[in-house]
């Protein structure tokens, strides 16, 4: 088991690793990920396989929360980057998958979190109002260099490194520079062209200190949320080292015993929700009770870096997609709304400019690539 959770830990780096160089930008040259060669997706899809085939694995023998958290997450980025690989260059996806492996994949994610947005989301549609509603839910969890934690992402705990944090010192004194040419110019069109190259300099920003996040799912602080119950775990630890084909007469024997417990009418309320979950654990060892996935939060962490400069581009360029789209994720409705509101700003302003009627296809814009 040691070695199990040292491989995946190292795979969980490996696979952060890549997915930074290969995930959605907002850099106003590449908002949308450029064409990745066929071995750099393979490794992503390899490593994403990998890693789910690993957390079944191990959660068959522990049904512990973090396996359950790594598992949902594994699960979230198959269905993202493949079940709705296309969404950040086409903006749209109208959900009811065929594929049969996202079906699964959707089915196993909502066994896991119930409500989960990702799945939901693929099974409804990026902009259907279930869709939309499930991602009110997330909760956005900043790491600061002293954060701590067992359960911590391996990349959320390593941060930037000192040669990103070097670059992103040099766009920042690009951008105070910008912004002293700013407060002493009078024009609306300077001003205007001067709010562009802000825009521009913190999409590079954000790139760089935004490049490393995680998706987790953690118990909430009800009792729901709470471990198994001793008989509970015991029971199922008992069933599963025996092998399937004769574990019947077992299953049998251990569930006559709960069911007459249950029927006795002194048996109190509190002892047959305890029972209906010791008898459905019995039937079935290798599933996952009601407790171990009620409650489980959804929550997305980003370093304080960040944060720190979400906060200050929010300000500056509200309507700027990558301040969205690093906050929420970028399989979000929330940030498809951001990107297409962005395009639909750039493309009047290309046409007052031009003084040319609005044309049906995207003109190039401060946005080139979405």
């Amino acid at each position: 088991m040691k070695f199990a959770a040292y491989l995946v830990s190292t795979l969980l780096t490996a696979t952060c690793a890549l997915s930074a160089s290969a995930a959605p930008t907002a850099s106003p040259s590449q908002s949308t990920p450029a064409p990745q060669k066929a071995d750099t997706i393979s490794r992503a899809v390899g490593l994403n396989e990998l890693k789910i085939e690993m957390a079944e694995t191990r959660l068959k023998l522990v049904k512990d929360p973090k396996i359950i958290s790594d598992l949902a997450s594994a699960l979230e980025e198959y269905l993202n980057t493949t079940c709705m690989a296309k969404l950040p260059q086409t903006l749209s996806y109208a959900g009811n998958p065929s594929d049969p492996t996202c079906i699964a994949r959707v089915q196993r994610l909502l066994e896991l979190n119930p409500g989960n947005p990702v799945a939901i989301c693929v099974q409804e549609g990026i902009a259907a109002k279930p869709c939309i509603d499930a991602y009110q839910n997330q909760t956005i969890v900043v790491i600061y260099p002293s954060s701590k934690g067992d359960d911590l992402d391996p990349a959320l705990k390593v941060g930037l490194s000192a040669v990103t944090m070097d670059r992103i010192a040099k766009v920042e004194e690009s951008l105070q520079s910008v912004n002293t040419k700013y407060q002493q110019t009078l024009t609306p069109d300077e001003k205007r062209e001067l709010l562009n190259d802000a825009a521009t300099l913190y999409d590079q920003i954000l790139n760089m200190a935004c490049k490393v996040s995680a998706v987790g799912f953690v118990p909430g602080n009800d009792e729901g949320s709470s471990s198994e119950p001793e008989e509970i775990s015991q029971a199922r630890e008992r069933l599963l080292q025996i092998p399937p084909g004769i574990r019947g007469d077992y299953q049998r024997e251990m569930t006559a015993k709960a069911e007459k417990e249950l029927a006795d009418p002194q048996t109190s309320t509190d002892r047959v929700g305890q029972l209906k979950e010791l008898i459905a654990v019995i039937k079935d060892p290798e599933g996952l009770s009601r407790r171990q996935t009620a409650n489980l939060k959804r929550t997305r962490y980003i370093l304080s870096k960040c944060a720190e400069t979400l906060n200050l581009a929010g300000k500056i360029v509200p309507d700027l997609p990558s301040v969205t789209c690093f906050h929420q994720g970028w399989y979000t409705p929330q940030c498809t709304y951001a990107m297409k509101k962005w395009r639909m700003q750039k493309q009047q302003e290309a046409n007052k400019t031009s003084g040319a009627p609005a044309a049906t296809g995207t003109k190039p814009s401060m946005i080139t690539r979405f």
